[in-house]
């Protein structure tokens, strides 16, 4: 093998030395991301993802405003929603899908430091989760 071939040898070695570390770096930032144990720890933590942005709305802190929206839209898509767990599960899907997409529009107008806009998307989202959650509490019953 002579030095080239060598050479580049070495730079694809250090090249996949380099995504393994950069993987790992990933992986571990992920696995110390605080995890909900169960549905209401993980409903309490989208409660207090609403306060952090209420409190982004009253103080015009435009970066709160965006942390949480995207925090409740990760939230929204992990797999403790459980949606199998739900009857008529197909309404169920349309509330979590309409949450995602209020999730991005309020992101959206923090991003645009629309205080008004993010105001009334906030209230479309409280609005979801309450119809959300009488929903579910009626096909509980």
């Amino acid at each position: 093998m002579n030095f080239s071939n060598r050479r580049r040898a070495g730079i694809a070695l250090g090249g996949i030395a380099l995504a393994f570390a950069m993987a790992a770096a990933f992986l571990s930032a992920r696995a110390q991301e605080p995890r909900p144990h169960s549905r209401a720890e993980f409903m309490r933590m989208k409660l207090d993802y609403s306060k952090k942005i209420l409190e982004g709305l009253t103080l015009e802190d435009y970066t709160a405003i965006i942390k949480g929206a995207q925090a409740l839209k990760k939230l929204s898509e992990a797999a403790e929603w459980e949606v199998p767990t739900i009857p008529n599960a197909g309404e169920y899907v349309v509330f979590t899908s309409d949450f995602q997409r209020l999730c991005d529009d309020l992101a959206k107008k923090a991003k645009d430091r629309n205080i008004d806009g993010s105001t009334l998307t906030y209230l479309r989202l409280t609005m979801n989760c309450v119809n959300c959650h009488k929903y579910v509490r009626a096909v509980a019953k």
